[in-house]
């Protein structure tokens, strides 16, 4: 199957500082949306009378609905440019946060959910895109350490502020301050200029599906996603429980502080690594690293050092694994399908965030948080090294 891409690449021309200033300023905005709705939904699913149960639920729902949206709105970005799904997945982000206001019970908030997918199926593959376009030839590493930089920063500024001023105030304060950040973001991603199309030929978003699918090169990248995915799902629905369960601690949210911050550490050290040693040299240990933060939250109780041991840890693992998986997924698959690539690539983590916040609830609801947490990520952790040493000719060729 050949493919007509946009423009060549010898003929682009890459953006200006200030198109970058204002595509970055739109991604952190977004994101800020994004992760606080991941931290604070669950415990305002607990207030509204909700169990665990119920708050793995609507992480579930969230992230499987986008995984059906993004057959729709992931090939998008390579058949109608990579703006248009931008700007739908931004209005979905933030007049969600809007509705939320108006929510009232659990149910309501499981309705708003799925609407709010829409942004996780159009946004995120996009954004990426964009960046990978951009990025000139040996550089693709540190583009997307800057890219993974802004998504960082967002985190570390979002959950915890937002669980600051929800101690503050109260859950609808940050639903209304949530909405004007994405409401700016959207004006600001509107004045962003991106490359014209120049497709002589479209294909069906199923066509599109079923091409990336069929390339087995993908599969290992795949793989390490996956693994990072199931991890994160777990980490952003139970961990900010678990801590205000078993310590003293007012605001959960420090935990993400921490992370954020390893993970913008991360992000510079993997982006530059990876362009010189190799993916897989790098991401392979980081992945192993997120297993590992993620089972030792067992020794949380009564040991409060613990907390940072571990959100340095899966900050570090995520992150840096996650940024050199993506930057060697664009290597190995083909350009004309880049879009696509990427969709197939945030629909596999969000089945996998999906699963493993539903798989996670099912377990710590019968044996409790800090044993399910052992269970979760120790497995990772070792699964690891018997996948490279059993597929290691494969990994070099990939690699």
């Amino acid at each position: 199957m050949v493919l007509d891409f946009l423009i060549p690449e010898e003929k682009w021309q890459y953006p200006s500082k200030k198109n970058l200033a204002f595509f970055f300023s739109g991604v952190f905005l977004v994101y800020v949306v994004f992760f606080t709705s991941l931290t604070v939904l669950p415990l305002y699913v607990l207030k509204l009378g909700g169990t665990e149960f119920h708050s793995g639920l609507q992480s579930t729902l969230f992230f499987l609905a986008a995984v059906f949206l993004r057959l729709y709105f992931g090939p998008m970005a390579d058949s109608r440019g990579r703006k248009i799904p931008l700007l739908i997945g931004t209005f979905a982000f933030f007049t969600a946060s809007l509705l939320y206001v108006m929510a009232n019970s659990i149910w309501v908030i499981m309705l708003i959910r799925i609407y709010e997918a829409v942004g996780l199926a159009a946004f995120l593959s996009s954004a990426s895109s964009f960046v990978a376009d951009i990025a000139p030839e040996g550089m693709l590493g540190r583009y997307m350490s800057f890219h993974r930089f802004t998504i960082t920063a967002a985190l570390l500024a979002g959950p915890s502020s937002a669980l600051f001023i929800i101690n503050i105030h109260s859950f609808t304060t940050w639903f209304i301050i949530n909405f004007v950040l994405g409401l700016f973001a959207l004006g600001i991603l509107g004045l962003v200029k991106v490359q014209p199309l120049n497709v002589r030929k479209k294909f069906s978003s199923r066509e599109l599906m079923l091409y990336v699918l069929k390339d087995n090169r993908l599969w290992p990248v795949f793989l390490g996603m996956l693994l990072l995915s199931f991890c994160y799902g777990i980490l952003f629905t139970f961990v900010s429980i678990y801590i205000t369960q078993v310590t003293d601690i007012s605001n959960p949210g420090i935990y993400f502080t921490y992370y954020s911050i390893a993970g913008l550490l991360a992000n510079f050290g993997a982006g530059y690594l990876s362009d010189r040693f190799g993916r897989l040299a790098v991401s392979l240990p980081l992945v192993m690293l997120m297993g590992l933060g993620l089972a030792i939250l067992y020794f949380l109780p009564g040991r409060p050092e613990i907390l940072i041991i571990s959100s340095v840890m899966t900050g570090m693992g995520y992150f840096g694994g996650l940024l050199s998986l993506i930057a060697w997924l664009i290597e190995v698959s083909d350009l004309e399908v880049r879009g696509t690539v990427l969709s197939v690539q945030e629909s596999s983590m969000d089945l996998a965030i999906a699963a493993g916040s539903f798989a996670f609830g099912i377990v710590s609801s019968r044996i409790g948080l800090p044993v399910s947490f052992v269970i979760a990520g120790l497995p990772v952790f070792l699964l690891i090294p018997l996948f490279a040493y059993r597929k290691k000719e494969l990994l070099k060729f990939l690699s």
